[in-house]
């Protein structure tokens, strides 16, 4: 999965803008995440469809950040986070971004070692 990430200007309507803009392509957000810093909309997104979602963007002279996303199922018990990010942390794997996904009990993340992550973690 790619996640995609942005800054938006932090007034009402500017996220609808993009999010109707995904839907009238058919695209689903799988996950989202949203903050204001500084007066700035900082927002990152998976979807299911990468390719359109890039159009959009462009489309809408969007800056955004590309980066592989991994979306990893977690059991829904205290402490279950904490857990894979301290084995993120004594690999020496910087976590960039986590929120949760849209499906139940699962979480997004973008690291600086995707590759090595995807071995510790045993992902295809």
């Amino acid at each position: 999965m790619k996640e995609f990430s942005f800054t938006i200007g932090n007034c009402p309507g500017s996220l609808v803008e993009i999010a109707e803009a995904l839907g009238n392509e058919h695209v689903n957000i799988e996950g989202i995440s949203g903050s204001t810093v500084l007066e700035e909309g900082v927002i990152c997104l998976v979807t299911d469809n990468p390719g359109k979602t890039r159009k959009i963007l462009q489309g809408a002279k969007i800056d955004y950040e590309e980066n592989e996303a991994l979306v990893l199922d977690l059991t829904n018990r205290p402490g279950e986070l904490a857990t894979l990010l301290g084995r993120m942390s004594r690999e020496g794997i910087n976590v960039l971004s986590v929120y949760a996904a849209v499906e139940k009990h699962q979480v997004i993340l973008t690291v600086d070692q995707v590759e090595r992550t995807k071995e510790i973690l045993r992902i295809a």
